[in-house]
């Protein structure tokens, strides 16, 4: 008995046929939650923190991008930290932003009950600065640092998703990148030190349908990159103006970060130099938004969806030195593997699919 053909083609439309040209993002779809064992839900935990204005119309700005982001995390499951309120020279002197994320990000990075996969926020929306000291976030009293806050999540394996929307962001990479993180900035270096839209542009489309490119109805943390570059590149291009930003995303832990421009949607257009692996991967799992209903499967199942979705990868990155007949050969048997973890048993005889080789 084989695993019915119809089970592969419904894979790879499940996909949106990410399987077989691009990124797969169907291990995304339980990790907007984390399930216990009794079957009880719990929001994953988000920190969105609005930084030091310096004026007022920033301020003004800021805030609407952080209401796009609770709006889409729930206002009951966010965390929040505000620092466009109040008269900015009277809060500096007497609000200590800066504690208050430390400690967060202390008592997250400690807590023990939570599955390493499910992911944790921070999103910093705001001006940053870059030094010989090093980059930094600005906030209502002192400033912080891309050290501070690795120096905070130093040994936590679990899963975090870090988005610093500031000019100047850029070294953030350097600092956090890692195993099991995503790391996203506004800017490529720290000598980009205009004031930087992707924010804006990245909170619009965390929740917009146009940045579903695979059409799985969720929203990916990547999709949302991809969608907010190109806004940003858009805007330079009808200004006429020379792009003073570049955005980044870093989620294989090498400190180098991976433009938008490097995609074509969601397939790799270009390849990294020096045979650096492409970001990407783990970005397409994390859902930022849910646009409709869809599959949830267990921790254990998603487990055993994301192996698979690693063993893809891993096979399409040896497409080019591998024999076509093997290739497929290989790449039939982990969708029928996905298949079968994502819609159960149902062995049957069938015929190839698309002329895939026996």
């Amino acid at each position: 008995m084989a695993w019915p053909r119809s089970y592969l083609l419904k894979t790879i439309q499940s996909l949106g046929g990410a399987a077989l040209v691009g990124i797969s993002s169907i291990g995304g779809f339980a990790q907007s939650f984390e399930q216990t064992d009794q079957g009880i839900k719990k929001p994953f935990t988000k920190l969105v923190v609005l930084g030091a204005p310096g004026e007022v119309e920033y301020g003004s700005l800021f805030q609407s991008w952080g209401n796009r982001w609770s709006e889409v995390f729930g206002p009951s499951e966010c965390e929040w930290i505000d620092g466009t309120t109040g008269d900015e020279e009277q809060s500096s002197a007497s609000v200590d932003d800066k504690s208050r994320i430390l400690e967060f990000l202390s008592e997250r990075s400690q807590s023990s009950d939570e599955q390493s996969d499910a992911p944790k926020w921070l999103v910093l929306i705001g001006h940053g600065t870059h030094d010989a000291s090093g980059a930094k976030f600005n906030l209502r009293g002192p400033d912080i640092s891309a050290d501070e806050i690795a120096k905070a999540l130093e040994g936590d394996s679990s899963r975090w998703i870090i988005v610093n929307c500031a000019s100047s962001s850029g070294p953030f990479h350097a600092s956090l990148s890692g195993k099991n993180r995503v790391v996203i900035t506004a800017t490529k270096s720290g000598a980009e030190q205009n004031f930087a839209r992707f924010g804006g542009y990245l909170s619009l489309a965390i929740s917009d349908p146009a940045s579903d490119l695979d059409h799985d109805s969720s929203v990916s943390i990547l999709e949302a990159f991809l969608a907010a570059s190109a806004s940003v590149a858009r805007f330079y291009r009808d200004e006429g103006r020379l792009a003073s930003e570049q955005s980044l995303l870093d989620d294989n832990g090498d400190k180098k970060g991976t433009p938008a421009s490097f995609f074509r949607g969601l397939r790799p257009a270009k390849a990294p130099a020096d045979g650096l692996q492409l970001d990407g991967g783990l970005a397409q799992r994390v859902i930022v938004h849910r646009l409709g209903s869809g599959p949830e499967y267990s921790l254990e199942k998603l487990a055993s969806i994301n192996g698979i979705e690693d063993d893809i990868a891993k096979l399409r990155s040896n497409k080019a030195s591998l024999p076509p007949e093997e290739y497929y050969r290989e790449l039939e048997t982990l969708l029928l593997r996905l298949a079968e973890q994502m819609f159960g048993p149902e062995p049957t005889e069938g015929k190839p699919l698309l002329g895939l080789p026996e």
